[in-house]
């Protein structure tokens, strides 16, 4: 028996034997009563709600029917959030019990994964172990929402870097790997990373999706999927993994594409007043529209990520060469605050390139020829509404400025090797929360007779018809992102027990 054996024995019946006794606080759980919820839990999900090891967004209480962004079909699994964020819970509570069971948990998640990996190694939204099944499910359910969601209007049959899919998808195996050195996962984590650098357009660009397709223009618009995405996390995950593959594997070739990820985002910068990013830029580095709700224009969200990823390679490098468009994009975030404050207008998403007004999607009533909703894009605030009313605002603070710059402020002062590695990021790793011990007693006690976290406030699409608009409906079900939430809320609260910590 190994040592590890004998140590995660140890751990486990020291935290059950702990379990035995009533809390010395009705409000303090002890920590084998939080290993055993955890337990209960995993137990439930991997037995009961998980299809061949995978998951989706949220089963209905009665686990008949599921969804992911649209319904699922019973064949499928869901990434966005889905199977690798459960498969990276199930490693968490490895990492604190030594318990087997979640490591088998884990790579139940990671065998779905596999299954549904494209032949050149990335991830769609989705894994369906009935494939066959797919076209008919697209032209008969994904494809009936009017407005939005046009990405399930049409099966490309190829990948996506869309919401971090092959990012986290790759992570997750890199991740499963690492912990188990078993080798079977050894060349689909690897193949998942060569398909992030094979994607890459020579300027160190990505594309929404890959290989690159352009054969879904609609809408009047062109198709989308091969212009430079930094939306929803593409460009940023991407870099970000290959950032945690070089460190984890030494490879210079993730290194060399991190940094040419990099240098795009620093090419694609708008000009001095609007120095910032859009979510999409098209081949002449300018902003481009998108799907029907995306016109062109800079935005938020996505310019503070790429902040983020300058101030880390400048950490990394000491090359102040990165840090030198973040002044230019903090003042556009300043400008954006100001003309907000001055013109009292509702937030909105999108900023005109050129005039940087603020640029606003708003449903119409009209259907194109194919039955989908019209969107209209305009600049004028009273034509948005709110509850059916002109929404003007208050005129807020859009972002926190004043934050963005101290950090910036504190980041550019560190002027050595030492202290600009102490502020890096440890790991590439998204969605487990922070300890909260407060709700300890509060997610044992909500978990129910199966083992089940269910909530009534899962808001799941439902299609609408030409003549009622598609909703989205609250259901009673369980949640995946409930389920990792108070998985790891009770895994922290085990993590910094003595029992585990020895």
């Amino acid at each position: 028996m190994t040592t590890r054996t004998l140590l995660a024995r140890a751990v486990m019946v020291c935290l059950l034997f702990a379990g035995v006794h009533e809390s010395t606080a009705a409000s303090k759980p002890s920590p084998g009563q939080a290993l055993a919820a955890m337990k209960k839990a995993a137990q439930f999900m991997i037995d009961k709600v998980a299809v061949n090891g995978g998951y989706v967004w949220v089963v209905s209480d009665d686990l008949t029917q599921r969804w992911g962004e649209v319904p699922a079909r019973p064949s499928q699994v869901w990434l966005q959030g889905g199977t690798e964020r459960v498969g990276e819970a199930f490693l968490d509570a490895y990492e604190v019990t030594h318990d087997a069971y979640y490591l088998d948990g884990a790579r139940k998640a990671a065998d779905a994964l596999v299954f549904g990996q494209h032949h050149l190694g990335g991830w769609h939204y989705f894994v369906d172990f009935d494939p066959k099944g797919l076209p008919e499910w697209y032209r008969t359910s994904a494809s009936r929402f009017h407005w939005g969601l046009e990405e399930y209007r049409h099966y490309y049959g190829n990948a996506t870097f869309d919401d971090q899919v092959t990012a986290d998808a790759a992570a997750f195996l890199l991740r499963f790997y690492r912990t188990s050195l078993e080798a079977a996962y050894h060349e689909p984590a690897l193949k998942g990373l060569d398909f992030i650098l094979m994607a890459q357009y020579p300027n160190g660009a990505w594309p929404q999706r890959f290989p690159l397709s352009a054969d879904y223009p609609h809408d009047g618009l062109p198709d989308y999927t091969s212009f430079y995405t930094l939306n929803d996390g593409a460009a940023q995950s991407n870099i970000e993994v290959l950032l945690t593959a070089y460190d984890t594997l030494g490879d210079q070739r993730y290194w060399d594409g991190a940094k040419k990820g990099v240098e795009a985002l620093m090419l694609l910068q708008g000009p001095e007043d609007q120095g910032c990013w859009a979510e999409q830029h098209g081949f002449d580095l300018r902003p481009i529209a998108a799907r029907t709700h995306e016109p062109a224009g800079y935005v938020v969200r996505e310019s503070i990520g790429v902040i983020s990823l300058l101030q880390q390679f400048y950490l990394r490098t000491g090359d102040k060469r990165y840090l030198t468009p973040i002044p230019r994009c903090l003042a556009w975030l300043e400008r954006i605050n100001r003309e907000s404050a001055a013109e009292r207008y509702p937030v909105p998403r999108y900023w005109e390139p050129g005039t940087n007004r603020p640029l606003y999607v708003v449903r119409t009533s009209e259907l194109t020829t194919e039955g989908y909703g019209k969107y209209k894009w305009t600049t004028k605030p009273s034509e948005t509404l709110c509850d059916d009313k002109p929404c003007m605002g208050e005129g807020k603070q859009i972002v926190d400025v004043s934050g963005l710059r101290s950090r910036y402020e504190a980041i550019a002062a560190l002027d050595t090797p030492a202290v600009r590695a102490a502020r890096l990021p440890k790991t590439f790793r998204r969605g487990a929360p922070p300890a909260n011990n407060d709700r300890v007693a509060e997610v044992i006690a909500s978990l129910d007779k199966r083992g089940a976290w269910v909530t009534d406030d899962n808001s799941v699409p439902i299609a609408g018809t030409d003549t009622k608009p598609d909703t989205r409906e609250n259901i009673r079900g369980i949640s995946t992102q409930t389920f990792v939430r108070n998985f790891s809320i009770l895994m922290g609260y085990v993590r910094q027990s003595p029992v585990a910590s020895r």
